[in-house]
């Protein structure tokens, strides 16, 4: 399935190249091209493809070492997160999946999603203060559905 994504992906960037000289940033057209092919690929497939996102455990400190109790109230707490984030609406769950795990800058962003630089750092400063609430929440209250 990723396969055939990528390939769509590049046919539809070579049938366009003649519209390369009118692009500004190569790398924004291209994300922005693989962004609505995945789009499409979403709306014949019926699948979302934010809900699996693996994370990596050593990123967040884990390792062998790590005992059973903090694995298991990480884990907890990722899957929790998870939940978090699959509540949020999907504009808000592409800003800060491209901030937050693409690293791209707020001007990419804004390129990539044909937003205006103020609306990605408020979709952003949004999203965060929804994770934040659920957070303070948790803190008081406890892992929670």
């Amino acid at each position: 399935m990723a396969h055939d994504v990528v390939q769509d992906c590049l046919i539809k960037i070579w049938q366009n190249r003649q519209k390369l000289r009118e692009v500004k940033s190569i790398d924004s057209w291209v994300m922005r091209i693989t962004r609505n092919q995945c789009y499409d690929w979403v709306k014949i497939n019926r699948f979302s493809l934010w809900v699996d996102k693996d994370i990596n455990r050593d990123d967040i400190g884990m390792n062998e070492n790590t005992g059973a109790d903090q694995k298991t109230l990480v884990n907890d707490q990722m899957d929790w997160l998870k939940k978090v984030i699959d509540t949020l609406p999907q504009k808000q769950k592409e800003v800060y999946h491209l901030r937050e795990v693409e690293e791209l800058t707020y001007q990419e962003i804004a390129e990539v999603m044909s937003l205006t630089l103020a609306e990605v750092k408020v979709t952003l400063h949004r999203t965060r203060e929804k994770i934040k609430e659920s957070i303070k929440k948790i803190e008081a209250y406890g892992l929670a559905n």
